[in-house]
């Protein structure tokens, strides 16, 4: 279960795993403002192709596997919410309109681009990289050092849960057979251990943040050294052109959908 977590790239390879980790961030930034801006699914579509690209680029397409359960219940999701929340004035049936489908459409674009987004960010990055991105970034050192903890720790607690189930199933506890209510209720007492075994994992980091003088020194060495290079100056620049691009059109209004009403 552990591998199946992205918590950054152990070997980023190509030219964006080469990049700065600060222009990584600023490139994340910029996905998200390109799909953000728009309502028009046909300009989200043209920033979703943008950021596509980039994962190509990034040697990272494997990455959607990750995703590929989550993509088509977000695309029900949105489609079916806000298909029936927003309105326009050009019927379709019975509470959707041209106008809300379209919008439907849009947002889960959006959604998608910013989780495939984030797996670029991911996948091209290893967290001790991020974790000095942020800190030369002046994020507070602890709120960096909170983040970086996090990556780490998600694949834990999956790779903790992994390790109860089995202990459970080695003992017969059946926890496939059912229906969806009674492998639900078969899964909650697991709950549990995996809490507890969690906290004790806390603790003890606690404890050795604490023994190593955690925050007893302002000033910091690092082993790792990052310095923004031509390439990332010119990864920047392309991201920057692109983002006030769409905002141009925003002005304009070229990107709404005409006569929705949300």
């Amino acid at each position: 279960m552990q591998g199946n977590i992205p918590t950054g790239g152990e070997n980023p390879t190509g030219l964006v795993g080469r990049l700065d980790p600060r222009t990584k961030l600023g490139l994340l930034l910029a996905s998200f403002i390109l799909v953000l801006l728009p309502q028009r699914p046909e300009i989200v579509g043209l920033a979703t192709l943008m950021v596509l690209g980039h994962l190509a680029w990034a040697r990272a397409s494997k990455e959607l596997a990750r995703i590929r359960f989550l993509l088509p219940a977000l695309a029900l999701f949105s489609l079916v919410i806000w298909s029936l929340a927003a309105q326009g004035p050009t019927p379709l049936f019975w509470r959707v309109s041209r106008e809300s489908l379209a919008y439907g459409v849009a947002t889960f674009l959006k959604l998608g681009t910013m989780m495939v987004a984030g797996l670029i960010l991911l996948a091209t990055t290893r967290v001790e990289e991020l974790f000095l991105g942020l800190v030369r970034l002046k994020l507070p050192y602890p709120m960096a050092f909170a983040f970086a903890l996090a990556l780490r720790w998600v694949p834990e607690v999956f790779a903790t849960a992994t390790r109860v189930k089995e202990a459970q199933e080695a003992r017969g506890l059946t926890l496939k057979a059912g229906g969806p209510i009674t492998r639900l209720k078969r899964h909650l007492p697991l709950l549990v251990p995996i809490f507890l075994l969690t906290l004790r994992r806390s603790q003890t980091m606690a404890l050795a943040l604490e023994a190593r003088g955690f925050q007893m020194s302002p000033r910091r060495t690092y082993l790792l050294e990052i310095r923004l290079k031509c390439q990332d100056w010119a990864a920047l620049a392309l991201a920057g052109t692109l983002v006030a691009g769409f905002i141009y059109l925003h002005i304009l209004g070229w990107d709404t959908i005409p006569g929705l009403t949300l």
